[in-house]
C-alpha cells in the first residue's frame, strides 16, 4: 500500500520476515535501506487489524542500524503491516513497504482428523517451501511436513481418542530470517465412528442352521472391531475384535437358518468412547441381509414333480450377498455327491424338479450368486424323502382253483390289507415264457381272502403261470405275488376198449418247503364223484371204464393238488386242475344170432347197451309173420328162444341217451341151435 508521501530519493525499507511467538507478539524483521546518510530519523510500523480498518503507527525505531523490532499483542488474526523511513529533520517519509501480514494457522478436528490451514505472508520466500511442526511430548517441536508453495493446508491424524497437539508453520525469508506462524494448539476428541461398512454374504450353515458372516474392511483407519447385530423380536448383537477380522459365526440367541429366514447386519467400531452413549464409537449398522430360506410348495407324487419356492426381501434388504446376480440350485440323492441342476435368473423364486423317482432321498440347497465379489451364500437344506407307498407286507397266492361250470381259473389271494393298495392286476403268462401280461384288474375294496378270475384264457387247453401285483394310487407296482402254476389236465379216450388216457402238469406256488404238493388226486365223475388215485408227482394214468355197470353218456375228469401242511400263513389250500370229459354216445351192439342150446355160450339175445337211460327202454321181437314172440322194458331182461324153432325173426329197439333223445334200432336175429 501507498500513502501520498513525497517521493525523495532515500530507498524504501524491505521486509523480509514476520513471526509470531508462543505469545502471539510479532517480530519484522527488513533489510536496511542504502544511501541513507546522515538525514535517517526513524523507521515507522503500521499496522491495521482486519482489511478494512485504517492504517495507525504501531512502533517506531530510531536506530538505522537497527533491521528488526518487536511488538507485543495480540496479532495472531487478520492484521497487515507496512514499514516506512522517515528523515530529513522529520520532512520527509519514504514510500511504504510491501504489505505484510502474519502467518496465522487455522486448526480444526473430525474425530481423529486434525486439519490445519493458513494464509500466505506476502513475503518472498527463499525456497518456497512450508514447513509445519507439531510439539512433541516433549515439548518440543518436530519437523512435521514440509509443503511447496502455494499449499496452505495439511492434515493430521492423532493416535489416542483424547490428545492435546500443536503445530506452527515456518518458511525462510530472502536473506535467511524465518517467518514462523502463531501456535495452533487444539485438544481433539475422537467421537466420530468409523466408515460404514456393508456385509459381503450371509450364509447359512447346512448343518447346523448357525449363520457364517463376510465384510469388507472399514476405510477407517482407527476400527476396532465390529457389532454384528440380529434381528430378531428384538436386536441381539455379538461382538467381533480386530480391524482385519472380516467373518463371523452367529450362533447365538437359538439362531437357526434351517427353520426360518434371519436378518442380520454389521457395524464397525472404534476404540474411543462417545461421551453421549458411553460407548465406543459405532458407525450405524449396514444394509441388512436376510439368509435365503427354501421350503417346497407343491409335490405331485404320480408325475415326480417337486415345486420349491423361495421370498425376496423388501428393499433396501439383501438376500444373502451384496449384488445378486442369480440363484444355482443343488441336489444330493440318497446321500450322494451334491450336483448342480440348474442355474436361474436373480428374479426366480420358484424351481420344480421332475423325474423324482419314490423311495429316494433328496437334499436341496439353493445358493446366492454375486459374481461381482466371487461370494456364494448357501440357503437351508431341504430334504425330500420321497418314500415308497407303503407296499403290502404280503401279497400271496393261495390256489389256482379252475371253476368247472366257467371253465375259467380262478386265483384265490391272501392280501395286506393295511397297504396303499387301490387295485389289484392279474398277469398270465404261458407255462414255460417268462413274458407275463396284465389280464385282469380288480378294485383294492376286498377282504384279505378274495380271487380274481381269468375269463380270457383258455384253461382247458393249456397250463398257465400267474402272478399277482399292487397298484398305487399313480398306476405303479407296489408289491408282487410269488408266481403261481395252474394244472392242467389233458388225456385221450378209447371208444372201443373203453380205456381213457390222462396227463397232467404240475402246481408251483405253495408256500410250504419243497415243492409244497402234497400229492396229486385222479377224480372221476361218472355219474357219482371218486378218487381214481393218488401220485406224488404228475405221471400218466390209465382209467378203465368197462367195467362201470350203468356208464351214463361224459365221463368227466380233473386233478385235485392239496398242499402239504400248513404254510407260513396259517393256511392248507387245493389247487384244482380244469375238467376233462370225454363224451360215450349210447350204443345198442346187438347181436346178429344166437344158440340157445344151454352150453352157456351165445345163449340168450340181448343187446349190449353203453350210455343209455335204463328207465326208457323197450325190446320187442316178432317172427316172420309178424307176430309178437317177445318183449321186455328192463335192459337186463333177453330172450330165451325158448319154445321157437330156428328161423329168422325181426327186432325193434328204442331206447333214449343220457341227453333225452329217442333211439331207434330194428334189425333181423338167427336162432340157430
Amino acid at each position: 500500500m501507498l500513502l501520498a508521501f513525497a517521493t525523495h530519493a532515500q530507498t524504501i525499507p524491505s521486509l523480509r520476515c514476520i513471526s509470531l511467538d508462543d505469545n502471539d507478539d510479532v517480530t519484522l524483521y527488513w533489510v536496511q535501506p542504502s544511501d541513507t546518510g546522515a538525514d535517517f530519523n526513524q523507521y515507522l510500523v503500521y499496522y491495521r487489524s482486519g482489511s478494512t480498518a485504517n492504517f495507525s503507527i504501531l512502533s517506531q525505531v530510531t536506530d538505522y542500524n537497527q533491521t528488526s523490532v518487536l511488538v507485543n499483542g495480540s496479532f495472531a488474526g487478520s492484521g497487515s503491516f507496512y514499514v516506512v523511513q522517515v528523515y530529513n529533520g522529520f520532512a520527509d517519509t519514504s514510500l511504504a513497504s510491501d504489505t505484510i501480514s502474519p502467518i496465522v494457522v487455522g486448526i480444526s478436528s473430525n474425530g481423529k482428523r486434525v486439519s490445519l490451514g493458513w494464509n500466505h505472508s506476502g513475503l518472498e520466500s527463499q525456497d518456497s517451501i512450508y514447513r509445519v511442526y507439531k510439539l512433541d511430548t516433549g515439548g518440543v517441536y518436530q519437523l512435521f511436513k514440509k509443503l511447496d508453495f502455494p499449499g496452505t493446508a495439511v492434515r493430521d491424524t492423532i493416535a489416542l481418542c483424547t490428545e492435546e497437539v500443536a503445530y506452527r508453520v515456518e518458511t525462510k525469508g530472502v536473506g535467511g530470517c524465518i517467518s514462523r506462524s502463531n501456535r495452533a494448539q487444539k485438544v481433539v476428541v475422537d467421537e466420530e465412528p468409523p466408515l460404514q461398512v456393508n456385509l459381503a454374504c450371509a450364509s447359512v450353515d447346512t448343518a447346523t442352521g448357525v449363520v457364517n458372516l463376510e465384510w469388507n474392511a472399514s476405510k477407517s483407519g482407527d476400527t476396532y472391531g465390529y457389532l454384528v447385530f440380529y434381528f430378531e423380536d428384538f436386536v441381539r448383537t455379538d461382538t467381533s475384535f480386530g480391524d482385519s477380522v472380516l467373518s463371523h459365526t452367529y450362533s447365538d440367541h437359538q439362531i437357526n437358518g434351517l427353520l426360518r429366514p434371519e436378518t442380520l447386519s454389521v457395524a464397525p467400531f472404534d476404540s474411543c468412547f462417545d461421551s453421549t452413549n458411553m460407548w465406543y464409537n459405532q458407525a450405524p449398522d449396514s444394509i441388512r441381509f436376510v439368509t435365503l430360506f427354501i421350503d417346497t410348495v407343491d409335490f405331485e407324487r404320480c408325475a415326480g414333480k417337486l415345486a420349491i419356492k423361495w421370498s425376496h426381501p423388501a428393499e433396501p434388504f439383501a438376500l444373502g450377498v451384496r449384488n445378486l446376480g442369480g440363484f444355482v440350485v443343488y441336489r444330493q440323492t440318497n446321500g450322494g455327491p451334491s450336483e448342480k441342476i440348474e442355474t436361474l435368473s436373480a428374479l426366480d423364486s420358484i424351481f420344480i424338479d421332475s423325474g423324482l423317482v419314490p423311495g429316494n432321498k433328496y437334499t436341496y440347497v439353493v445358493t446366492c450368486i454375486d459374481a461381482m465379489n466371487g461370494k456364494e451364500a448357501l440357503s437351508n437344506k431341504l430334504i425330500f424323502d420321497l418314500k415308497k407307498q407303503n407296499a403290502p407286507d404280503f401279497l400271496y397266492i393261495k390256489s389256482v382253483k379252475n371253476d368247472h361250470e366257467t371253465g375259467n381259473n380262478r386265483v384265490h389271494i391272501l392280501a395286506d390289507t393295511t397297504a396303499e393298495t387301490l387295485q389289484y392286476g392279474l398277469f398270465r403268462a404261458f407255462d414255460g415264457d417268462d413274458r407275463f401280461v396284465l389280464v385282469e384288474k380288480e378294485s383294492a375294496d376286498q377282504p384279505s381272502n378274495f380271487n380274481i378270475e381269468d375269463q380270457s384264457a383258455q384253461a382247458g387247453q393249456v397250463a398257465y403261470r400267474y402272478q399277482i401285483g399292487a397298484y398305487d394310487a399313480c398306476d405303479a407296482i407296489i408289491g408282487w405275488s410269488q408266481v403261481a402254476h395252474s394244472v392242467h389236465l389233458s388225456g385221450t379216450k378209447n371208444i372201443r376198449d373203453l380205456i381213457n388216457t390222462l396227463n397232467w402238469t404240475s402246481y408251483e406256488g405253495f408256500d410250504t418247503l419243497g415243492n409244497g404238493v402234497l400229492g396229486y388226486d385222479i377224480y372221476r365223475s361218472a355219474g357219482y364223484e371218486e378218487v381214481l388215485a393218488s401220485y406224488d408227482n404228475p405221471v400218466r394214468h390209465q382209467d378203465d371204464i368197462g367195467y362201470l355197470p350203468d356208464l351214463e353218456g361224459d365221463v368227466c375228469y380233473y386233478v385235485a393238488v392239496p398242499e402239504d401242511g400248513e404254510n407260513s400263513y396259517g393256511i392248507q389250500d387245493t389247487s384244482i386242475s380244469n375238467l376233462l370229459c370225454f363224451e360215450f354216445p349210447a350204443l345198442a351192439f346187438v347181436p346178429n344170432a344166437f344158440s340157445p342150446d344151454g352150453d352157456g355160450v351165445n345163449d340168450v339175445f340181448q343187446p349190449h347197451l353203453n350210455f343209455i337211460d335204463r328207465s326208457d327202454y323197450r325190446l320187442i321181437i316178432y317172427d316172420r309173420t309178424g307176430r309178437l314172440v317177445f318183449e321186455t322194458e328192463n335192459p337186463d331182461i333177453g330172450w330165451n328162444g325158448e319154445g321157437h324153432h330156428i328161423g329168422t325173426y325181426a327186432f325193434y329197439l328204442t331206447m333214449r341217451n343220457v341227453h333225452g333223445e329217442v333211439i331207434e334200432q330194428a334189425g333181423k336175429i338167427h336162432l340157430i341151435r
